[in-house]
């Protein structure tokens, strides 16, 4: 029975590593290179670069906003899981103590025993 036990709490773990492990982000693009400026020339051509400016900022914004999302979206199975091995560290914690108890339980009836033979044989 303990055997079933630890098979048990052992998937248990691997199926939690599992699933922390499958919402790792994995889809890593490369952070766009700030670009030094180009001196100032004509009032045309700082608009141009203050709209390219602004257009990769824009991709920058959206791509912090599909993160979050992605994070957002997972939140509940990290949380599930969590609390699923909280609850069988829990169940073990509960079954250590049951188990301290009877190893009490049975010593101190194994202890007494030859001091009972003892006395009968006197």
């Amino acid at each position: 029975m303990n055997m079933k036990r630890r098979i048990v709490l052992a998937l248990c773990s691997v199926g939690f590593a599992i699933s922390v492990s499958s919402f790792a982000q994995t889809d890593i693009s490369p952070a766009p290179t700030l670009q030094p400026s180009p001196p100032p020339q004509t009032q045309s051509m700082q608009g141009v670069g203050q709209m390219a400016d602004m257009e990769s900022m824009k991709r920058m914004a959206d791509m912090c906003q599909q993160m979050m999302q992605k994070e957002k979206a997972a939140m509940p199975f990290i949380i599930g899981s969590s609390v699923i091995v909280g609850v069988l560290l829990l169940i073990a914690l509960v079954l250590l103590v049951v188990l301290e108890i009877q190893w009490i339980i049975y010593w101190k009836r194994l202890l007494r025993e030859p001091n009972r033979r003892n006395i009968t044989q006197e």
